[in-house]
């Protein structure tokens, strides 16, 4: 028997949504290694707050972050632009892993 995870056939329609799009894979794929993400911000001010707009792709901040937030696979903070793995991040893993590791086949 393997000691991997296995992916729950319950939740496996909303993981293949959140890794149909290959922006939502990047956001996810910036978050397997690394419990909070921050998209690139354009400039950052002596205490580390972002200064001025974020450099996040308008689809990003309006479609792909709100959606993955909905999920529950990230939470979103829209005022510092923090990721961090949601509730459900760790039931995504083993796709996740399976997609990166064959990323480029």
């Amino acid at each position: 028997m393997s000691n991997q995870k296995q992916i729950q056939p319950q939740c496996l329609s909303a993981q293949l949504d959140a890794v149909r799009d290959e922006d939502r894979r990047q956001i996810l794929f910036a978050l397997r290694d690394a419990e909070r993400w921050r998209p690139s911000a354009t400039e950052f001010d002596d205490d580390g707050a972002l200064v001025g707009e974020p450099a996040i792709p308008a689809t990003w901040y309006h479609q792909q972050l709100p959606k993955l937030a909905e999920m529950g696979f990230i939470d979103w903070d829209r005022e510092t632009h923090r990721v961090t793995r949601g509730p459900e991040y760790e039931r995504l893993r083993p796709l996740l892993d399976f997609l990166y590791e064959h990323r480029d086949d």
